[in-house]
């Protein structure tokens, strides 16, 4: 029985942006499949690793579809569909419950697996929130911030992004334990809300919805937020994630009301001094040494071959004497998800966490724990 004929093109372009959900390998054969649904002129394609899922959604104007569901491999008919010729028509077909992808003289059959045997989330409970927001407005507070968020930290609420809903304000914030930061934007589709929420969302689907922003521009996002889930829609595609359960630590406590030194550097030139000293740094704590003395700050690093490296920039506003240690990793990473040209650094002393700050963004924070060296 023949389903559909897709060009090409067509059935890459709806399969890529799912495919980094399905894990290599999965004890559930059938979470390395993906749920094909044909409805009325709509083919959706679902991929799901039990925590997140994904459906991109193609409208076939010229076909209604008899309801069909159906799983096949994901990443064999993706590396099936892009290896076929661009210019010809690819035609798939059920036939004795296995998926025939056909084009010209090429053919492939697919073994299929049960549609309901398929693990689909399940929200049941309402709403707790709903907003709209333009796709570059959440592309840029989620780069903002996501460097930050802990890998496989077993504080498991570490893993992921905390967003919170306070009043007009969508608040971003993620911490490993070493660093933290902080973002906020006005969401602007809310005329006037007094309501506050928060929830954490996995690391992965932080990922994921980063992966797909990158490729819409100046489109309109739907964010729901439920009790344990959070929904995001936008034209042909969503993304559904359970959320991580836990109290994420109090990031006002951690972000310093004030400080004596204020400095101010030119990012690209503080980069890159910072990545030439930090080819001396030891292996196992990277560490390197800031030494202020009015408008100079002195960077140092050493390692445990006696080996030494030094660089002197000239600051901006500088003031004041300080002799302090961090994580050149933090801070590098940090400055290369900064897009400014200027940035801030504010010290209080040497065992006090410095705050970096973004003059092309004044809600942005960055703050990192100092090191002893």
């Amino acid at each position: 029985m023949e389903i559909i004929k897709f060009n090409k093109d067509e059935l890459t372009s709806t399969l890529q942006p799912i495919l980094s959900v399905v894990e290599r390998r999965n004890a559930l054969p059938i979470l390395l499949n993906v749920l094909m649904t044909f409805r009325e002129n709509k083919v959706s394609f679902t991929t799901s690793d039990i925590e997140i899922e994904m459906t991109s959604t193609l409208i076939k104007e010229d076909y209604e579809f008899k309801d069909l569901k159906l799983t096949v491999s994901a990443r064999k008919l993706f590396e099936i569909s892009k290896s076929l010729s661009d210019n010809k028509a690819v035609i798939l077909s059920l036939i004795k419950d296995k998926l025939v992808v056909k084009q010209d003289q090429s053919k492939f059959s697919l073994q299929t697996l049960p549609a309901d045997d398929f693990p689909l989330l399940n929200i049941k409970d309402e709403k707790k929130f709903k907003f709209t927001l333009k796709s570059d407005e959440i592309k840029a507070l989620l780069d903002s911030v996501s460097f930050s968020m802990a890998i496989q930290d077993v504080r498991y609420y570490l893993n992921g992004l905390f967003l919170q809903i306070n009043g007009m304000d969508l608040i971003a914030v993620t911490t490993d334990g070493h660093r933290l930061c902080f973002n906020k934007i006005i969401i602007s589709s809310l005329k006037e809300s007094s309501e506050s929420l928060s929830c954490i969302v996995p690391r992965k689907a932080v990922i994921e919805l980063q992966k797909i922003l990158s490729t819409e521009r100046d489109i309109n996002i739907e964010i729901c937020i439920h009790s344990n889930y959070i929904e995001i829609s936008l034209p042909g595609k969503k993304l559904i994630s359970k959320l991580i359960e836990g109290n994420y630590p109090d990031y006002q406590k951690v972000i310093p009301n004030d400080s004596k030194h204020k400095v101010m550097f030119n990012k690209n030139e503080f980069l890159e001094k910072l990545s030439r000293v930090s080819i001396l740094t030891s292996d196992k704590y990277r560490g390197v040494r800031i030494t202020l003395d009015g408008e100079t700050a002195v960077l140092q690093s050493t390692n445990s071959d006696q080996e030494e490296a030094t660089e002197k920039i000239i600051t901006e506003e500088g003031k004041g004497e300080l002799d302090i240690g961090f994580n050149v990793t933090y801070l590098i990473e940090v400055l290369n998800n900064i897009n400014a040209e200027k940035v801030g650094f504010s010290f209080n002393d040497s065992q006090s966490s410095a705050v970096i700050s973004n003059f092309e963004d004044k809600e942005f924070k960055y703050v990192v724990m100092p090191m002893r060296l």
